[in-house]
């Protein structure tokens, strides 16, 4: 956004391990976002945020400093700011996502064309790690904890081996609290806490456990509070858990929610959380009363489709064994807002299945939701299946919004495809359409947790308050601010209790309907 500072203009801050005697400096480098749905741009702007979340896997690495070693941390985080090329440092270090591939090969090629030498890991560098091979001078495969203060050591007795593989995965126990220091928490929505890693589950078009593995792994519960504490000290407000599935393990879960209740309602400033989640969270009502207990706002539900073929067809066997509309109005119940991700594309997708859709979120009620064309990344089922049956176009798909597939449909052109995904994301989001969803959403709601009731105004609240009222009248369209006083008034008289509700949604709703209407042309 335009309000963004230079941070090249800024003093540069540094966080010190070790002595400053002969100390080394790291600059930490997180790659700007694609500009696609899923950035959530639009909602940081109206908080007056510069974006979504600060890179949790660079502010562990910061944490993973070994004893003994001598160095200081600099950060340039793309989406805050811009990068400084000429910065004096003695390394650079990058991670990001397979959707952060062009960026991230870019970055890597500008510092050593300034001979800097360059670190690179995350999901990018190990999903990839064959394409990888001299875009650093030092590759991370694999998780970091092991592998990165044993690099930092040989790194510093001036014997660096070009790559770091873990075999195995790590011991959650073993990762310690993200370092936050560098971050200015005014920049970002939300700060990411993780709990988990590994997912069960087989669904074919995911590339997640070729990086984390099958078998969930937990952090200690009093990890977890440590770093709710750390995030709250800095200022946070809101806290997004970063788990693949918060849900892998429902005794941990459990456990894990009762202590943050214990927690949060000790809090002059409690937190709010969203995560993201399976669809089974809906069959226990204990469990749906912790989560509104423990102040979730929203669950992000990959729900992916609603026809129970293409669910057996990518083995996403979980969503298909129960009544999905009820589990979605039952989540609703308990005020949290269900955001539904939806994708588009099996083969048992014929043009009916748009309206399906449509239909499945008018008798839901749901007031949000993505939809995703279905992509084929390398290394998963899918893509070897599609490759053997000659269905796979040569497109690097590395993430930005371009409205296209790597898949040739089955049952329809991918133009007829891409067209109808398009009108179909468009027609959600239309005013009329999400103010339906949104107020029998709202009717919906029955259980509102007490607890918090006699908790002082917060501060930082009221100014996200006052932000949100400024966006809508002095930089939102007419029509916006029209739509946004209408809601509002209309929200105040069927249920004041859920105001807070309300300013969650409209500040999502406002992304994506600026995305869709900008963007989806």
């Amino acid at each position: 956004s335009s309000a963004r500072q230079d941070p090249v203009m800024k003093q540069v801050r540094y966080a010190q391990y070790g002595s400053k005697d002969k100390c080394k400096t790291i600059y930490l480098v997180a790659p700007r976002h694609p500009d696609n749905f899923w950035s959530m741009q639009g909602t940081a702007d109206v908080l007056g945020a510069q974006t979504l979340m600060p890179n949790g896997a660079l502010a562990t690495l910061m944490a993973l400093t070994p004893e003994g070693v001598n160095v200081r941390y600099a950060l340039a985080d793309e989406n805050t700011g811009s990068i400084n090329y000429d910065f004096a440092c003695d390394l650079v270090v990058v991670t990001g996502g397979t959707l952060h591939a062009e960026r991230i090969r870019q970055i890597c090629k500008k510092f050593k064309q300034q001979t800097t030498p360059v670190a690179l890991g995350g999901t990018y560098a190990s999903i990839e790690h064959d394409r990888c091979k001299g875009v650093a001078d030092y590759l991370f495969i694999g998780e970091a904890e092991y592998t990165w203060p044993e690099f930092l050591r040989e790194w510093s007795a001036g014997n660096p081996r070009p790559v770091y593989q873990q075999h195995g995965y790590i011991d959650l126990h073993d990762s310690p609290p993200p370092d936050w220091s560098l971050i200015r928490v005014e920049d970002y929505v939300n700060i990411p806490i993780q709990t988990s890693r590994g997912c069960p589950n087989q669904c074919d078009f995911c590339d997640v456990i070729q990086y984390v593995g099958r078998r969930y792994r937990t952090k200690s519960i009093d990890q977890v509070l440590h770093e709710l504490q750390n995030a709250h000290d800095k200022g946070a407000r809101t806290v997004f858990f970063s788990d693949d599935n918060f849900l892998g393990n429902k005794r941990y879960t459990m456990q894990l929610l009762k202590a943050v209740i214990d927690w949060n309602v000790q809090q002059s400033r409690p937190l709010s959380f969203s995560t993201q989640i399976t669809v089974q969270v809906a069959d226990d009502n204990e469990l749906l009363k912790m989560f509104a207990d423990a102040r979730f706002s929203v669950l992000f539900l990959g729900v992916e489709t609603v026809r129970r073929a293409s669910l057996a067809e990518v083995h996403k066997s979980q969503n298909v064994d129960k009544d999905l509309f009820e589990r979605i109005r039952n989540i609703s119940r308990f005020g949290i807002v269900p955001f539904i991700g939806l994708i588009v594309g099996f083969d048992n997708d014929d043009e009916t299945v748009f309206a399906d859709l449509e239909d499945f979120l008018i008798a839901t009620d749901s007031p949000i939701a993505g939809i995703s064309l279905l992509n084929a990344p390398r290394h998963t089922i899918l893509y070897k299946r599609l490759q053997d049956e000659g269905r796979l176009t040569e497109q690097n798909f590395s993430g930005e919004w371009q409205l296209h597939t790597n898949i040739v449909p089955a049952q329809m052109s991918r133009q007829t495809l891409v067209t109808l995904y398009r009108q179909l994301f468009r027609k959600i989001y239309l005013p009329d359409h999400f103010e339906d969803r949104f107020f029998n959403w709202l009717s919906n709601v029955e259980y509102f947790s007490e607890i918090y009731v006699n908790k002082k105004a917060d501060p930082r609240q009221l100014l996200f308050g006052v932000r949100i009222f400024k966006y809508f009248i002095f930089q939102a369209t007419p029509e916006m601010r029209t739509f946004f006083f209408t809601m509002l008034k209309r929200t105040w008289q069927l249920n004041p209790k859920l105001m807070k509700r309300f300013f969650t949604v409209i500040t999502q709703y406002n992304h994506f309907y600026t995305f869709v209407q900008l963007k989806m042309v």
